[in-house]
């Protein structure tokens, strides 16, 4: 049952972003590929740290996921402290279930990990979905583009793949991963007039997999407890 509701919702959910169901966005364009120079990890570790959480905040989203089988929705909330400490609880309706994520520096622990793997596969995406870059692992070869108010950092790692970062007036705006000549995620976001980020928009194109968020409140809060950062029993 609960899965011939979601496949009803998914429909009216493909609907509402103008999609026929099994027909795959297409990636935008990335920008101009020429122009880069190199740069050093501490000019990018020092741009990654300008878009760090300044504060102890709580975020409260609602989201939608579509792998192509299957589509999901929910709430959640984002506890976010400086500078590099994230946990988000999400719930899925009808019942589904309920998952958490962590993230703390370079460390990330998930429950159940199933559910967390079907609605962000990319761990990275979580912060980039809040406006905020983070190195990716295993960087070997770091360059930079600027054009005006424009600026692009495009990282590679070992494996070869780049991870490119769009900024626009020192906010980001969108993230690229790119394997071979394939893009095969994406990531863009929309800021309100205030420059915070209000909703964001990350497809996985390797697993046909589409979801949304949009940021529904913001709360500023003191020190988080210490078992924030720990999963619960």
């Amino acid at each position: 049952m609960a899965r011939f509701l979601a496949s009803l919702r998914r429909h009216s959910y493909l609907a509402v972003l103008g999609l026929a169901p099994g027909c795959a966005p297409k990636p935008a364009t990335v920008g101009p590929m020429t122009g880069f120079q190199p740069a050093s990890r501490q000019a990018f570790a020092e741009a990654v740290a300008r878009t760090a959480p300044g504060r102890y905040e709580i975020v409260r989203l609602s989201w939608r996921s579509d792998d192509g089988q299957l589509q999901l929705s929910g709430s959640g909330a984002a506890r976010l402290a400086p500078p590099d400490s994230l946990r988000a609880d999400i719930a899925a309706s009808l019942g589904i279930g309920r998952a958490t994520v962590i993230l703390t520096g370079d460390a990330v622990v998930a429950q159940p990990p199933a559910i967390v793997d079907r609605v962000l596969p990319d761990r990275f995406a979580l912060w980039a979905c809040l406006g905020v870059m983070r190195a990716p692992a295993g960087a070997t070869t770091v360059e930079f583009l600027e054009d005006g108010a424009r600026s692009v950092w495009r990282v590679t790692d070992s494996s070869g793949r780049l991870t490119i970062f769009e900024l626009a007036s020192g906010a980001l705006a969108m993230v690229s991963r790119i394997e071979g000549d394939q893009t095969t995620s994406q990531l863009r976001l929309t800021r309100d007039a205030a420059g915070l980020v209000r909703q964001a928009s990350l497809t996985d194109f390797r697993r046909s997999l589409r979801l949304e968020i949009e940021i529904t409140g913001r709360e500023p809060s003191g020190p988080f407890a210490p078992d924030t950062w720990q999963l619960r029993p």
